[in-house]
Parts: C-alpha cells; sequence; structure tokens
C-alpha cells in the first residue's frame, strides 16, 4: 500500500498499531538485554528493539488487519528468531575478530601519535566538505541528495568522527578520575562537546548526536568504568536528541517550503512537525508497508547481488556509469518505493533491512544462510568488550560496533562503513609504523 493508505489505516486504529509496537520492541528488548554491550544504553536497543521492534510492531498490526499473508509474515518471523538464535550461541565465544583488530589495526603503545594523524586527517576533511558541501542540518533536499559525488568522503569523515569523540571522552574521564584537572583538561573538554554538536551538524542525519553520546557511553564500557545515569540524566540527554532531531526536521520542512507549527494533517491538534516526528517512527517500516501488502515484493526488480554489495565500497555514482544503469535503484528499500512513485528521482528512500534484502536477493534458505552470517559477524565485533587494550583499542571498538550495526538497516551500507575502518586505520597504523622507524632511525644517528 502507498503512505497515505498506510496513514489512513494507521490513524484510523492508532490503539491496536501502538499496542503492536509495543508489545514487539518490548519483546526484542528482553531478547537483547543480556548481549548488549552497554546494557540498557547500547546503541543495539536504537538499532535492534526501537527500529527493527517497532517496524516488526506494524508489520502485524497489518497482519492483524488483514493486509499481510501469513507466508510472509513467517518469512520475517523466521529471519528474526534465526538472527537472535545465532547471536546467542556465538555470544561471547567468537573472539577471532578483537584479535584481528589488534593484529592489523591498533598501534603498539597508547597511539597517540597516530591519534593526533586521525584527529588532523578529520579537521582538513570537515573543512573540505563544509567548503565544498555544507552542513548537513541545512541541506535543501536530503542530506544523500546534497552529498552527491562527495559521499565517499562523508563516510571517511564519520568514520573518524566517532573514533574522535570516543578516544578524547576517554581520556577526559581518566584526567578527571585521576584529579589531574587543569586547563588542558577543562578545554579538551570544551572542545568534545564543540566537536559532538559540529559534527552532528555536519552530518545531518537526525541520530547524528545520539550516535556521538552512544560513542561515548560505549568508550567507557569497553574500559571498563562504570557507567551509572540517573532518570534527570537521561531526561536530559532525551531532550537533546528530541530538540536536535526537532532542529533538523524544522530546516528540512522549510526547505520544502512547509511552516512547521500548521496544523497537521492526521494529528490536527498537534503542530506539523510533532505528526512529521510520529510519522518518522512509522517509517521505520515503511519498505515494509509498501512491499508485503498485495505481495508487492514479489514483483520488484532486482539486478545483481554483488553489485549491491559492491556498490557501496566503489560508488554508486562510478559503479552505475561502469554497469550502465544506476545501481541505487535496485535496493530493496528504494523499489518499494519506486514501485509506489515511479517519477521520484531525488536521492535517498527508505532502507532495505536485512530480512527483506536476503530474502529478495538470496531467496527464502539463501536468505537464511545470509541472516546466520550477519548475526555471526555482529556478534563477532561485540566481542571486543571482552578484550582489554589500549585507550586507542576500545575508541576503536566503540567506533566499529557503532559502524558495524547499520547493517541491520541496510546490510550492503553497514558492510562498506566497516570495511572503511578497516582499511583507514590500517594505513593510519602503517604510517605510524613508518613514522617510529624513521624517528628512531633520527635518534640513532644523532647519538653517533
Amino acid at each position: 500500500m502507498s503512505d497515505t493508505d498506510f496513514f489512513e489505516l494507521a490513524f484510523g486504529n492508532l490503539g491496536l498499531l501502538l499496542s503492536c509496537m509495543v508489545l514487539v520492541m518490548a519483546l526484542f528488548y528482553f531478547c537483547i538485554r543480556g548481549k548488549a554491550i552497554a546494557g540498557y544504553l547500547d546503541p543495539i536497543h536504537f538499532y535492534w528493539t526501537f527500529t527493527m521492534g517497532s517496524a516488526y510492531g506494524i508489520v502485524l498490526f497489518m497482519y492483524v488487519s488483514g493486509k499481510v499473508e501469513i507466508y510472509l509474515l513467517l518469512i520475517l518471523l523466521s529471519y528474526c528468531s534465526t538472527f537472535m538464535l545465532v547471536y546467542s550461541i556465538c555470544h561471547g565465544r567468537t573472539l577471532w575478530f578483537p584479535k584481528m583488530v589488534r593484529l592489523f589495526l591498533v598501534p603498539e603503545g597508547k597511539g597517540r601519535s597516530e591519534f593526533i594523524v586521525v584527529f588532523s586527517l578529520y579537521s582538513l576533511l570537515a573543512l573540505f566538505l563544509i567548503v565544498n558541501v555544507g552542513f548537513g542540518s541545512s541541506a535543501e533536499t536530503n542530506r544523500f541528495e546534497q552529498n552527491r559525488g562527495f559521499g565517499a568522503f562523508v563516510r571517511v569523515a564519520d568514520g573518524f568522527r566517532l573514533f574522535i569523540i570516543a578516544y578524547l571522552a576517554l581520556w577526559i574521564v581518566r584526567r578527571f578520575r585521576s584529579k589531574n584537572v587543569n586547563f588542558v583538561t577543562v578545554l579538551m573538554t570544551a572542545g568534545l562537546f564543540l566537536d559532538i554538536l559540529l559534527s552532528s551538524f555536519l552530518n545531518g542525519a537526525k541520530f547524528a548526536i545520539l550516535e556521538s553520546i552512544y560513542a561515548v557511553v560505549l568508550v567507557l564500557f569497553f574500559a571498563q568504568f562504570k557507567v551509572r545515569l540517573s532518570v534527570a540524566k537521561l531526561l536530559v540527554l532525551g531532550t537533546a536528541v528530541l530538540l536536535f532531531a526537532g532542529y533538523i526536521l524544522t530546516r528540512n520542512l522549510e526547505n520544502s517550503g512547509v511552516d512547521a507549527t500548521e496544523r497537521g494533517v492526521y494529528m490536527p491538534d498537534s503542530s506539523v512537525l510533532v505528526e512529521r516526528l510520529v510519522l518518522r517512527v512509522f517509517a521505520n517500516a515503511d519498505k515494509y508497508y509498501f512491499s508485503l501488502p498485495n505481495n508487492v515484493i514479489e514483483r520488484l526488480e532486482t539486478d545483481s547481488f554483488f553489485l549491491q554489495m559492491l556498490s557501496p565500497l566503489v560508488g554508486v555514482t562510478t559503479l552505475s556509469k561502469a554497469v550502465g544503469h544506476q545501481v541505487n535503484d535496485y535496493t530493496v528499500g528504494r523499489q518499494t518505493l519506486l514501485y509506489w512513485y515511479p517519477s521520484f528521482d531525488v536521492a535517498g528512500g527508505p532502507t532495505s533491512h536485512y530480512d527483506l534484502f536476503a530474502y529478495k536477493y538470496l531467496g527464502y534458505f539463501g536468505g537464511l544462510l545470509f541472516v546466520i552470517m550477519l548475526s555471526f559477524f555482529l556478534c563477532s565485533i561485540s566481542t571486543m568488550s571482552r578484550v582489554p587494550g589500549s585507550d586507542f583499542y576500545y575508541a576503536l571498538a566503540a567506533t566499529l560496533w557503532l559502524r558495524a550495526l547499520p547493517m541491520l538497516l541496510e546490510p550492503a551500507v553497514g558492510l562498506s562503513y566497516v570495511l572503511d575502518i578497516f582499511i583507514l586505520f590500517f594505513v593510519v597504523k602503517v604510517f605510524g609504523l613508518i613514522l617510529r622507524l624513521f624517528s628512531q632511525r633520527g635518534i640513532v644517528c644523532v647519538k653517533e
């Protein structure tokens, strides 16, 4: 069904819809809570409990409303159950990934020189993007359209951004815990808050500031610090995230010529801004209500599984020119949108989600194998919390976990994020080794 058809169905049966969403999100939370690195503060709850849970709740609502056939519901249920089963079995037992990270990506010692290199590169990249692209929060259409042609730079900057925030946060906390607080500590603390704010506006995603907060929380958990947040602190953080999301959405509405203070269409007692925030939550399931009713998913077009996995690595524009068609139009999420709005030519659209992507591109059994591999891979990354290391390692672990979880929403993009981190920090480690080698040779020459 189209989005307008779904919204009419949803607001006409709001009690049933909310009941289904709360029920499924609660179930998802209890399934994953004992395996979350940072407990209830872990970002897996955003991706799995909230995003996937609310989406599956909407699928359940559509099934109860007679809009989805039972075989499609069972396919999603089997994929979801398989993911959780494999994750539960492998949790804490797959230590190959942290060993590989320490071998190829983490420098010897504290890695301070490598951090300076990363910070310098990020600063130059951020300046380049501000000059050539602008802040993502001020995009005239959306940040995907604005970043067209600069996607690789944005991805590199995002990977470095989270690492820098995590590393600085851990350094500052260690200084405060050891009571070694001076002007430099205060200055770095102010710099951290400024970096979180500016980098979030540069990124432009409504999730950006929450992702930065997650980076801080995660790195403290990785470093074995006890993090306790009172209800008051959680309310402050939640308010900050909502204000940031509201600001980004307000700018998007203004750029579209919509007054954010107008009355809503489906929620006439609220403003358009509040209504759009609610619809944004419903949009967690947009690929499902576009594709599942009337078995639309069976009529969607696909190209090649390998092209889809390769496109974020090579670049959508470059690969599209090479193969002669717009590769990005064949993601499952984008296909669901184009099915209803074939003339929609603006970049972006629904994500595919791991289950729809697996089923559409690999068939049921091939998709089941894909889900098993995805669950094993994510579980392997989560085990980095069980291996001690340097502050550089902890910051990198937090970054990898945050960059891997998007695989649940868009597998190919999430995988490219992880590979980006591997490539970038491998280069940084090699560069650091070269610097140390030249430094040691210089010292020898001086002694001679």
